[in-house]
């Protein structure tokens, strides 16, 4: 790909660096300024305000940040098994690799919901089967960094994918919170996924 200078890519305008709920908790906790709008109030147990400053106005917060602003390559990892009816008619299952801490969830629920996928699908095809579209599993490199790898990749195959790209399948964040099984997806596919549901539930009551 061709590198733009640095006005075109995703780096915030001001110094911006994630920390912790923890620590979050304790510094709004302390934050001075009238109370906020309902909209505006998150879910930790505190009161929420605007700022400037904290409630003890010599209170001072000092943050050590340790990056370095360097160009890196990233990779995007495509797997594809071939369509037996329509090989030029794709569906694609995705998920990204890199994650903000440890990524347990986010991404790695979605990795190993991605790689078991692929294995089963593998396993079938040593059987004989083939399925009627061609399908492809895509690894996305620098997703938490501003979307790059899977923007870069639809780029490169707009037009392609345009024509011939029946549904995109977003894994990432697989499994999180209890056993409420969420999907979200266009109108278009919302029957699709109660038939899927309705066949992976062992209890077709609980549909």
């Amino acid at each position: 790909m061709y590198r733009l200078n640095d006005s075109d890519t995703s780096l915030p305008t001001i110094p911006v660096h994630p920390i912790g709920y923890g620590d979050a908790q304790h510094l709004l906790s302390e934050l001075g300024g009238d109370e906020v709008q309902d909209t505006w109030k998150g879910g930790l147990n505190i009161t929420y305000r605007y700022g400037p400053g904290f409630t003890n106005p010599n209170r001072k917060v000092k943050m050590s940040i340790h990056t370095s602003r360097e160009i890196r390559t990233i990779y995007n990892v495509i797997g594809v098994i071939n369509g037996a009816v329509e090989p030029d008619r794709y569906v694609l299952l995705g998920n990204h690799r890199d994650a903000w801490v440890y990524g347990a969830v986010d991404p790695s629920s979605g990795t190993a919901v991605l790689m078991e996928s692929a294995r089963v699908y593998s396993q079938m095809i040593k059987k004989g089967w083939r399925p009627r579209r061609s399908v492809m599993f895509c690894s996305w490199g620098a997703e938490e960094y501003g979307l790059l790898g899977s923007t870069e990749f639809v780029e490169e195959y707009q037009k392609i994918l345009g024509e011939r790209a029946v549904a995109y399948i977003n894994i990432d964040s697989a499994v999180v919170g209890n056993y409420s099984f969420v999907a979200k997806a266009t109108p278009l596919l919302q029957q699709a996924i109660m038939d899927a549901t309705k066949k992976a539930s062992l209890d077709s009551n609980l549909v």
